[in-house]
């Protein structure tokens, strides 16, 4: 597993890269109102993004399963969730076509862009975010396989491409138009260059027959479930996107926008390391391989951690320089570093979760998912869209921080009900609270010592030097990734009863 650790790990960093290019370029090239058309744009990419947490996690888990029962009929399992995608995939365009027109005239609030531009511009986005998402089959098929080096190779590959087309169209034509056209382009070679990796190595996946209906039939009811868990979770994190592009101007949440990317970006550090153990969580419970099991979710827990805590420091303590850094405004940075410090506390409580949900997923079981989103999104939604009005963007980052804790405290309560049953207490001495506490001591070390008045380059030198601090600590607190280091490891006696 090691290898496609490796292998997602660098596949995200480019990605990562990519999406932090176009904050950067975008935001400067277009302007904050045009730049809100393309956070607008982040924010669907994002709500779309529950076919992947949805049903891409099934079809993952699926074809995990089939290399296990008959790896002869992968082809056939492909081709079933292939048909299922492109419904989805057309439904989703026709549906952003038909609310353009709304979603123009009442939602979004521009001031110096006409409502016919707007509502254009979201038709192309609904036609690039339908072509991306049906990449979505093709990718699940490739980490239900373990194929993460070939995955991440395209991931980076075609996101490179992506970095360069949006740039350079907004570079000849500083417009959301040109911007989405370029995305069109770049979701096509994408989706395009993931469908031929798929019909190399799964004989079958593209040859016309009639689906499989008991199979579709046995993991929709899985993906029903998922995909409603999904939905409600990704509606809890973007609801204050989408309550602050109807409430405030387009320009506040074009910078609104921009923090937001920023955080997602941190949460996205975590992502490889789930995917990769996914499929192997999924594999140790179907072959009831407890302590297997135990040993990689406190592994893959404290790997998450380490890296999302780590990040999140960054921009709850240098979060002004990087937003500084990245809209060119020190006045963008003065009022948003607390916005951002905001959300980039919520996401990481978010980050939190994964590793139990995917526990759970792997288990079966993503009732508990949905019963965790729907309570949370009942106490949050109402109380961003009674009080933003009154008091702004700094209201939906704070109100998110109590829903996502409320979430972490779920999941931890939940997860270790089965396989894991009685680990709770230590996973959370384990593997969240050593972590916390080197990442904060570290970062608040180095904050107290750094004056104000720096400049920018170096105050970033400063955050940078920091992260790197914080990062030693957090591994050196995390006893599973202790023993990997050199000149560290325990004998293996010694962490049998981890």
């Amino acid at each position: 597993m090691a290898r496609n650790v490796l292998a997602n790990l660098v596949g995200m960093a480019v990605s990562i890269a990519v999406q932090a290019g176009l904050a950067f370029g975008g935001y400067r090239l277009a302007g904050a109102e045009q730049y809100g058309l393309i956070g607008f744009f982040t924010v669907m990419m994002t709500a779309a993004a529950i076919f992947d947490a949805g049903l891409g996690q099934t079809a993952t888990r699926a074809v995990a399963r089939q290399q296990v029962e008959d790896a002869a009929g992968t082809g056939s399992l492909v081709f079933s969730f292939l048909l299922i995608y492109l419904a989805l995939a057309l439904a989703l365009i026709l549906a952003v076509w038909a609310g353009s027109g709304l979603l123009a005239t009442h939602w979004l609030k521009p001031q110096n862009i006409e409502t016919s531009y707007v509502a254009s511009s979201l038709v192309l986005m609904g036609v690039a975010i339908g072509i991306q998402r049906l990449r979505g089959v093709f990718q699940a098929t490739l980490e239900g396989l373990e194929r993460q080096v070939t995955c991440n190779l395209l991931l980076a590959s075609t996101g490179m491409l992506r970095l360069v087309l949006g740039l350079g169209a907004l570079a000849v034509e500083p417009s959301a138009h040109a911007f989405f056209w370029s995305q069109i382009a770049a979701s096509v070679v994408e989706t395009g260059s993931f469908a031929l990796a798929v019909g190399r190595v799964v004989p079958g996946a593209f040859r016309p027959r009639r689906p499989e209906m008991a199979t579709i039939g046995q993991t929709m009811a899985f993906a029903g479930t998922n995909m409603a868990s999904a939905a409600t979770g990704t509606f809890v994190q973007i609801a204050d996107s989408l309550v602050v592009s109807a409430m405030l101007p387009l320009s506040v949440f074009g910078t609104y926008s921009l923090v937001s990317t920023m955080c997602s970006a941190m949460v996205r550090l975590t992502t490889p390391l789930i995917t990769a153990a996914f499929p192997r969580m999924s594999a140790h419970v179907r072959g009831e391989r407890v302590q297997e099991l135990r040993v990689l979710f406190f592994t893959a827990s404290q790997a998450t951690f380490v890296l999302m805590l780590t990040a999140a420091g960054a921009l709850v303590f240098f979060g002004g320089a990087f937003i500084e850094l990245v809209s060119g405004r020190p006045d963008a940075a003065r009022d948003f570093a607390p916005v951002l410090a905001a959300l980039a506390v919520a996401y990481a409580l978010s980050g939190l979760c994964r590793p139990s949900h995917a526990l759970q997923m792997a288990e079966g079981d993503p009732a508990t998912a949905l019963k965790s989103n729907l309570v949370t999104g009942a106490l949050y939604l109402p109380a961003i869209l009674l009080l933003t009005p009154r008091y702004g963007v700094i209201l939906p980052a704070l109100c998110l921080i109590g829903a996502n804790g409320l979430a972490f405290a779920i999941f931890t309560a939940t997860a270790f009900r089965n396989r894991l049953k009685g680990l709770a207490g230590r996973w959370l001495r384990g593997s969240v609270l050593p972590q916390l506490l080197a990442v904060a001591a570290a970062y608040a070390l180095v904050r107290a010592v750094t004056p104000e008045s720096l400049p920018l380059l170096t105050r970033l030198a400063v955050a940078v030097g920091a992260s790197g601090l914080a990062l030693a600590a957090a591994v050196l607190a995390s006893d599973h990734l202790r023993a990997h280091l050199p000149g560290l490891r325990r004998p293996d006696g010694a962490r049998a009863g981890a």
